[in-house]
């Protein structure tokens, strides 16, 4: 799911980026937006295994130039509490985000990106931070570079190139269900 979310925000992000026409670079923004949201308590379901309740919030600045440049930070933090036991997980990221679409005069348009921060962490009700079977904590921080060229006409990808630096437990495989669950549902 926060897969899923991420690759949102960056398609809509890719899309505001593009409908911004190029203009000079380091102008002041002509769109800032800040926001936050608060979320739950939700009934829910963690990994499709553990009944619960599920809350959630976070807060998002966003600021784009002429040119198409932006930044954008986020932060969010949620906490999942089990009903038959009472734990709870929380689960965090923060990050910021800049990038910028550039028309290549060929029909084509590159938009790059770069993401920082801390892409997940999931922490336990004591605090701690939950641990994969091989006992690594899972948490994920580093940064992206992303390059993405698109054809204008129809707005298909070209090609797609990123450079990942740092664990990122959800992009790598790392099973998050199977210890969360053991913590969750143990007395």
């Amino acid at each position: 799911m926060f897969s899923q979310v991420r690759f949102a925000t960056a398609v809509a992000v890719i899309g505001a980026a593009l409908a911004v026409p190029a203009a000079g670079l380091g102008a002041p923004p002509v769109i800032r937006d800040h926001g936050s949201f608060v979320d739950g308590p939700n009934a829910g379901s963690w990994c499709g295994a553990v009944d619960g309740v599920e809350t959630g919030s976070g807060t998002f600045t966003y600021k784009e130039d002429a040119s198409g440049g932006f930044h954008a930070t986020e932060s969010f933090k949620g906490v999942f509490t089990a009903s038959a036991t009472g734990k709870s997980i929380e689960l965090a990221n923060a990050g910021v985000d800049m990038g910028i679409g550039v028309d290549n005069g060929d029909g084509t348009t590159t938009f790059t990106e770069h993401s920082a921060g801390l892409a997940i962490r999931f922490k336990t009700g004591d605090g701690g931070v939950l641990k994969d079977a091989d006992g690594k904590p899972i948490l994920g921080a580093g940064s992206i570079d992303t390059v993405v060229v698109f054809d204008n006409a129809t707005g298909d990808v070209i090609s797609v190139r990123e450079t990942v630096n740092g664990p990122h437990p959800l992009r790598d495989g790392v099973d998050i269900c199977g210890p969360s669950v053991a913590y969750l549902t143990s007395p």
